[in-house]
């Protein structure tokens, strides 16, 4: 990112050119500094030479509003019509910053050349800001995003070694099987899975091997990892249930996302494993907002966390994947799962696209009042995946057996 100033009366203009993401993080708050040396009343930001905003700047546009506040400097933005527009409008951030629209001439077009996405196949995105508490919360954790500094907790022993399997083009069954029957529970969950009528078995599966044969290597090394996770890696005091609705829809989209692939010719689970692990970012933000002592008596409200992750899973997953040697593929997934970003995707395994779609279609299995047949057939991932419509029929009709294979692995 790139800025310009105009300082005329009182007022600083900041001209803003490039991507609103993390990474302009440290150019946005030199901007903001040196804005402020003027003692201006008002900060005027323009946006129209700016074609991508995402949750992280978000984030850095609420903390802006939040220290010129206190200092008594308004700040205010405009925009062109556009993708950026949109966004703006989606997350209800003008109800903070006040947000003019000026002549849309000069606005880029949304990522990749798209024209904006329609907002009636977008669900909104969590509001803003819903608290105090949460803005004080959001700064530590960008900090330690720019610091990399996490102190991630360590891997339990069988979650590291499948991943590192996982990353290895000399791994086979032989392998997975020696490393898995050294953990009964996963051993017995693994066979639970791959009898369950979901898997579409049609005799009764006897050995550990005839199970990794079944399912694949990747899937038995993301049950695996799933499983570890769940079981204690993170500290998800005081927000168990919410963190366990996180990985029923983490482990919905895996499977959804593997059986997409399955149907359009990608390989199911490089798909399985990109969908689970998409949104590993989630529960450890949780983790990390449980490190710091509460300002108030009580915890966040969940609905405050769920906004303060979507300013910050994508970065936090980003940097987890980097530190656990994730497979290319699948960091590609973390990082590029959202609508306005699985176009930018190269991997040839599609993995962000279908992740994209396959959180959709989890997001419908989970509650059809939230996002119906419709749209989903609607949403254009659809079309950029090429998802013929006896296709989609058949995936919407798996509901009962997708079902039945979230309860396998949900602890």
């Amino acid at each position: 990112m790139q800025y310009s100033e105009i300082v005329n009366a009182g007022k600083v203009v900041l001209t803003l050119t490039g991507k609103m993401d993390f990474n302009a993080r440290n150019t946005f708050q030199t901007a903001i500094e040196n804005a402020k040396r003027s003692n201006p009343y008002q900060i005027i930001l323009d946006f129209s030479h700016v074609p991508f905003i995402n949750s992280a700047g978000l984030g850095l546009l609420m903390l802006a509003h939040k220290s010129l506040e206190e200092a008594k400097i308004r700040l205010s933005l405009e925009v062109s019509g556009g993708y950026v527009n949109d966004v703006f409008r989606l997350s209800n951030i003008g109800s903070t910053i006040p947000i003019s629209v000026i002549e849309p001439q000069s606005a880029p077009p949304g990522p990749g050349g798209r024209a904006p996405f329609p907002p009636q196949v977008v669900k909104n995105p969590s509001r803003a800001f819903e608290s105090i508490e949460m803005e004080e919360l959001l700064l530590p954790i960008l900090e330690r995003l720019e610091d990399k500094d996490f102190n991630l907790p360590a891997l339990p022993q069988i979650a590291n070694q499948v991943l590192m399997l996982t990353n290895d083009p000399d791994t086979h069954a032989g392998k997975l099987t020696a490393l898995v029957q050294q953990d009964p529970v996963l051993t017995a969950k693994i066979f639970k899975t791959a009898n369950s009528a979901a898997c579409g078995t049609s005799r009764e599966i006897e050995s550990l091997s005839q199970a990794i044969a079944w399912l694949g290597l990747n899937p038995v090394a993301g049950l695996a990892f799933a499983l570890s996770m769940q079981s204690g890696v993170f500290n998800n005091r005081g927000y168990e249930r919410e963190v366990r609705a996180l990985w029923a829809q983490a482990i919905a989209t895996a499977f959804y996302a593997k059986a997409l692939a399955g149907m359009i010719g990608k390989d199911q689970g490089t798909a399985f494993l990109c969908g689970l692990l998409h949104s590993i970012g989630k529960p450890f933000v949780v983790h990390t907002v449980n490190q710091y002592p509460s300002p108030s008596a009580s915890p966040l409200p969940w609905s405050a966390m769920l906004a303060l992750m979507e300013q910050s899973y994508v970065e936090v997953g980003r940097q987890m994947a980097d530190e656990w040697n994730f497979p290319p593929a699948v960091k590609e997934a973390i990082n590029l799962h959202q609508h306005h970003s699985y176009h930018l995707a190269t991997d040839p395994s599609k993995g962000a696209a279908l992740t994209c779609l396959a959180r959709h279609l989890a997001s419908h299995h989970l509650d059809s009042v939230s996002i119906s047949e419709e749209t989903i057939r609607a949403l254009p991932v659809a079309a950029r995946l090429q998802i013929p419509h006896d296709v989609m029929d058949g995936i919407l009709e798996i509901k009962g057996l997708i079902q039945k294979q979230i309860d396998s692995l949900l602890i």
